[in-house]
């Protein structure tokens, strides 16, 4: 299925069982992802009677690809889940991974009308802690601008092949140039770019709704002490630490990610 954003880009979602199932489950992504990373997590969900839309955030999948800089700005990208949520029969509890955790934290800051509950999935509130020295972040800035410059437009529409019991590193260099061949490099460096400028620190204590924390204790891209500091900002949140796993929970430990997430829902 299609909506279109608040900036015209059309946004692809799909939707899994009973809609009129409650509570509704949000699915986003975080960079380099699409829809279908959430495969495993979103069927024993399924199988227990939730029911559950998941997108593709723009320049990912088969969500549409802008060439503009601008329209890969967070704002634009917490519309696109606003999108989609409006399409549910009320407020839906909203998943995030990475960084679409960071989005999903904006989102229920800028829409809490729109959200039930909140899951964040090895988040955080601002760049990885190895981004935060200003000229690192200076540097980077400027390669993502060449690079978004000398990027060529997204070939197809692509979903990541996401093989069972495959055990997924924090970083997948080979599968990443393989979803940025089939769709954009720039997509995905201007997303960076945006997660980079996010800092949401001042923001957390106003987030409304009930919030679950999953973190890995291995998590090398946002360790498990920012879990902790947010859990300690948001009022009413529940931090979980899934022993040994690293950043890639929904891949890595779907059947501790969807328990957590189950026993979450029913308190």
């Amino acid at each position: 299925m299609r909506v279109r954003s608040k900036d015209g880009t059309e946004i692809y979602y799909e939707v899994y069982g009973d809609p009129a199932a409650r509570p509704q489950l949000l699915f986003v992504h975080g960079i380099g992802g699409d829809l279908d990373a959430w495969q495993f997590v979103r069927e024993p969900l399924l199988a227990a009677g939730y029911s559950a839309l998941a997108l593709d955030l723009r320049g990912h999948g088969y969500s549409g690809h802008p060439r503009r800089a601008a329209r890969y700005a967070a704002a634009r990208m917490v519309e696109d889940i606003a999108a989609v949520a409006k399409t549910a029969a009320g407020p839906v509890v909203v998943v995030g991974h990475s960084g679409g955790a960071v989005l999903a934290e904006s989102f229920a800051i800028a829409y809490p009308e729109l959200v039930d509950r909140l899951i964040l999935i090895a988040g955080s509130y601002g760049p990885p802690h190895y981004m935060r020295h200003k000229l690192l972040r200076a540097l980077s800035n400027i390669a993502i601008t060449v690079g978004g410059f000398i990027s060529p437009p997204a070939r197809a529409p692509w979903h990541s092949p996401y093989p069972p019991g495959k055990h997924h590193q924090e970083i997948e260099v080979r599968g990443l140039a393989r979803t940025m061949w089939h769709n954009s490099l720039a997509s995905y460096l201007y997303f960076s770019r945006e997660l980079l400028q996010v800092d949401l620190a001042d923001h957390l204590g106003t987030i409304a709704a009930p919030t679950l924390l999953l973190v890995g204790e291995k998590d090398g891209i946002y360790p498990v002490e920012i879990s902790k500091l947010m859990h300690q900002k948001i009022p009413n949140s529940t931090l979980k630490i899934i022993p040994q796993a690293n950043h890639v929970l929904p891949l890595n430990n779907p059947a501790e990610v969807a328990e957590a997430i189950k026993e979450f829902l029913r308190h």
